[in-house]
Parts: C-alpha cells; sequence; structure tokens
C-alpha cells in the first residue's frame, strides 16, 4: 500500500469516529442535563473536513485503467 493511501484510511477512520463521539447519546444527554454553556461547532467541522479529505486522499491515489504500466 502506498502512504498516501494509508493517510487516507486513517483520516477516514478519524473523522468517522471523532462524528460518531460528537452525536452518540450518552454525549447527547450529558449536554443536555449539564448547564448550557456556549460550545464551538470546530471539532465537528473538523471531523467532517478529515472525513471529505480521507475519502478525497483515496480517490487521487486509486491506479487508472487507462495507464501503461512500465517494463517489458
Amino acid at each position: 500500500m502506498r502512504t498516501a493511501s494509508i493517510v487516507g484510511i486513517i483520516l477516514i477512520a478519524l473523522g468517522i469516529f471523532s462524528l460518531v463521539y460528537l452525536v452518540s447519546p450518552i454525549r447527547l444527554l450529558v449536554d443536555v442535563t449539564a448547564d448550557q454553556q456556549s460550545t464551538s461547532p470546530v471539532p465537528a467541522i473538523l471531523a467532517g473536513l478529515a472525513l471529505i479529505c480521507g475519502i478525497a486522499l483515496l480517490f487521487a491515489v486509486r491506479p487508472r485503467k487507462n495507464e501503461k504500466k512500465d517494463g517489458p
């Protein structure tokens, strides 16, 4: 596997786990019962951005069918 593919997979996993953590029912229940504090949407935006970048990176490094291989 190429390094870019591994980084893409890691970004996808990080984005999915971050979004699941941010939207988990237990966390939402705790946030509702706690004092209302102003929260920043930055973690959710970063999680979505990591997911999108990981998918884009995987599509960018995939081999193309029309590419000629080197060698005899």
